[in-house]
């Protein structure tokens, strides 16, 4: 789902875990701690795989598990963790502490020994377990985190930039946004300061601009850090097909590239939903606009999902459906919810379980699992 949100995932904190009781005597007290394995305990409902015929191609044998991805999913046996393949092959056998999905050919695991390092899709360490805190590489590089800065390094475990900024983002597009003495700038992939630190708040670059804050207030810079739309704003996001919002006075609007207002400040909430409509909220109902600002709906909605796949949910009441690309909806609204459209699925809860429909709204899965998640390389994960 995309409301106003990117997602980002924050993965476990681990605590060991004492005995249930006091010992009665201060004697007593030299017991023993369970393994580290065993902080998990086995879950009651088990995970497993279906393909789109909503066959279950991977028995349903794991305590936990995630998407499949570069053809291979992360499980979880007790307290342990490992990656099978399509097969339901354990080809990577669970014994890591923590582990993450595959990504540019390399995974992120932690070891029993609270290191962490990267292996490839034998299981095997191209970067040895030696980082208290790392991520996953983008872009070839990967940000760590080190005598309290953050640097990167590339697929050889070798120490590129060093580690040197307050906080660092991941590259995307050739850039990493960096702060450094309480500013935010920008490095390209060779540690060069593109965009020197100066902004109190920096958005990656879209079409050659970004959004930045200075003084309190939100404007867009080019790729050489110069004002293109002078910071007068009390916020704004991301330009999107040549328009962005900006919030001032307590109402969003639109501007153009020339900061010219399309759409003026009237409503409460504005951002991109995707097939060339806006998604605004005004006295909380929520409706599409398109560029000219004429409404795409008759009627307003309780809550409004951007757009996947052509396709967005809405809510009415208590209730959900589905809209096509053009606004207009193809469900009623008898969902208890709804997710966004994934490999031309989308997953819907039936009061205490979950199925599948079709870009049509058509049920084509029935609504059986206790639990599933979204299609990933033509599979879902799925409690039964």
């Amino acid at each position: 789902m995309k409301f106003l949100i990117h997602f980002s995932l924050i993965f476990f904190l681990f605590a060991i875990s004492g005995c249930d009781e006091e010992p009665a005597e201060k004697e007593d007290e030299n017991f023993e701690l369970p393994p580290e394995e065993e902080d998990f305990e086995e879950a009651e409902f088990k995970w497993g795989y279906i393909n789109k015929a909503g066959q279950v191609v991977i028995k349903d044998r794991f305590d936990d598990a995630r998407n499949f991805k570069e053809g291979l999913a992360v499980i979880r046996k007790k307290g342990k963790w490992g990656y099978i393949n399509k097969k339901g092959e354990e080809v990577i056998p669970a014994q890591f502490k923590a582990a993450w999905s595959f990504s540019e050919g390399v995974a992120r695991v932690l070891t029993f020994e609270k290191k962490m390092g990267f292996i490839n899709p034998r299981g095997k360490f191209i970067v040895e377990p030696k980082f208290d805190l790392v991520e996953d590489f983008h872009e070839g590089l990967a940000r760590f985190f080190e005598l309290g800065a953050f640097g990167f390094i590339n697929k050889k475990g070798e120490k590129v930039i060093d580690p040197t900024y307050d906080q660092a983002s991941n590259f995307k597009n050739g850039l990493a946004k960096i702060k450094y003495l309480g500013k935010y700038g920008m490095i390209d992939t060779r540690g060069k300061i593109t965009v020197p630190p100066q902004f109190e708040h920096l958005s990656y670059f879209k079409n050659g601009m970004a959004k930045a804050r200075k003084n309190g207030k939100y404007g867009f810079i080019n790729l050489k850090g110069k004002w293109m739309i002078k910071p007068t704003f009390d916020h704004a996001r991301d330009f999107e097909n040549n328009l962005a919002p900006v919030f001032k006075n307590g109402k969003y609007g639109l501007i153009n590239l020339q900061n010219k207002f399309i759409i003026n400040l009237e409503y409460d909430e504005i951002w991109y939903a995707g097939n060339n409509l806006w998604a605004t909220v005004k006295n909380q109902k929520y409706n599409y606009i398109k560029k000219d600002g004429t409404t795409v709906n008759a009627k307003d909605y309780d809550m409004l999902y951007s757009f996947s796949e052509k396709r967005a949910g809405y809510n009415e009441g208590y209730l959900w459906g589905f809209l096509d690309e053009k606004g207009q909806a193809i469900t009623p609204a008898h969902f208890g919810l709804v997710w966004d459209f994934k490999e031309g699925l989308a997953r819907a809860a039936y009061r205490d379980r979950i199925g599948f429909i079709n870009p049509n709204g058509e049920l084509v899965l029935e609504p059986i699992w206790k639990d599933a998640r979204d299609f990933s390389e033509g599979l879902a994960r799925v409690q039964l």
